[in-house]
């Protein structure tokens, strides 16, 4: 075979293969069909998160040559959600917007395109009322920064909510960048926008850059960017790459954070109980009594039933009439359905005050 003809014949292979892909992605359509046919007339959920993870966990320890495992579970993500879509099963998901911030991306990471429509949120109120109601089906919202530690705010709000559960949790690699107007230089920055957490994620490279630069608070990223293409050349903002693209500006400066390990963990929020899928995590919320030593008691129980704790942080208690008490947002490994977790709570219930259980779902996979 001369050179000449070598393209168009591993082309030619190409098309041969996707014309297969297309007949086996037919098939499982239409099996994904009548199985949801089948959960409709025994009054099943449609959509089971369960097994979900359990095919992307299949495929995240599949050992493939050349494809990267992160790349092939969007693939599959994909094909998922156009089948749910063919069923007319598409579901809005909210997140903390506007348009362009880290909690978007991380919505997108989480979920299809297809079959999901994305809905951006001016504030984690209103995206909890939109759940609540059910306005949406699902939600995404940050719950804590490797640098800058937990947000309150989810917090709270999952505290107070009657209905809403932890149904889901991403990590999301969270680089910042200056955006400017298109044709600005650093030299022409005189006032730069963010949000608190942002600013505080920068601060070596605002000190070394703009020493002199006024900074200004904004409630999110993706606004800075909309503020500071408003304002004129002489702002910039510090925001994702994608918000500098929704608005048509320019990054002058990439990954301008401190840490270069800078991560955010968001949660999925929704109104059901996932199942257990093996790897698990659990986040409560608890209230002790006022008795020497019931922290120690507390996590003696954990100890004791070998439930691994990934993370515990303290709160003052906003529901108790009494001033300097506190909630324990305490994390750990395991679904509230297995039994020696069941046990476990069982336990710590003596020892607590209040108790609420925020969800049982499937932890990240990093």
């Amino acid at each position: 075979m001369s050179d000449d003809d070598k393209l168009p014949a591993l082309r030619k292979r190409i098309s041969s293969i996707d014309e297969e892909l297309v007949q086996l992605l037919e098939k499982r359509a239409a099996i994904a069909k009548e199985i949801g046919e089948y959960k409709k007339s025994k009054g099943l959920p449609v959509r089971d998160w369960g097994r979900e993870q359990q095919i992307l966990k299949a495929l995240s320890e599949r050992e493939v040559k050349l494809l990267h495992p992160a790349d092939l579970e969007k693939v599959y993500k994909e094909i998922m959600g156009a089948c749910r879509h063919l069923e007319n099963l598409e579901e809005k998901v909210g997140y903390l917007g506007p348009e362009g911030t880290f909690c978007e991306i991380a919505a997108r990471d989480f979920f299809s395109e297809a079959g999901n429509a994305f809905v951006p949120y001016d504030s984690n109120w209103q995206l909890f009322r939109a759940l609540e109601a059910g306005t949406i089906d699902y939600g995404v919202t940050p719950v804590e920064n490797s640098t800058q530690g937990t947000v309150t705010e989810t917090i709270d709000l999952l505290l107070d909510s009657p209905t809403i559960k932890i149904c889901g949790e991403i990590e999301v690699k969270v680089h910042q960048n200056l955006v400017v107007n298109p044709g600005a230089k650093e030299k022409d920055v005189e006032v730069i926008f963010s949000h608190p957490q942002a600013i505080a994620q920068t601060q070596k490279f605002l000190r070394e850059h703009f020493p002199d630069a006024k900074v200004k608070e904004t409630f999110s990223t993706s606004s800075a960017v909309r503020q500071a293409k408003e304002t004129g050349k002489s702002c910039a903002a510090i925001g994702s790459e994608l918000a500098a693209k929704y608005n048509g500006m320019e990054v002058i400066a990439h990954a301008i954070e401190d840490n270069p390990n800078n991560q955010t963990r968001f949660i999925i929020i929704g109104r059901i109980q996932m199942r257990p899928t093996s790897r698990d995590r659990t986040s409560i919320i608890f209230t002790l009594k006022h008795e020497p030593g019931s922290l120690f008691h507390a996590l003696e129980v954990f100890s004791r039933h070998s439930i691994n704790l990934t993370k515990i942080e303290s709160r003052p208690a906003r529901h108790l009439p009494e001033i300097w008490q506190y909630n324990f947002f305490t994390d750990f490994e395991g679904h509230a359905d297995d039994g020696r977790v069941k046990a476990a709570l069982d336990e710590l219930r003596s020892h607590t005050m209040f108790l609420k259980i925020l969800g049982s779902y499937p932890m990240a996979r990093t």
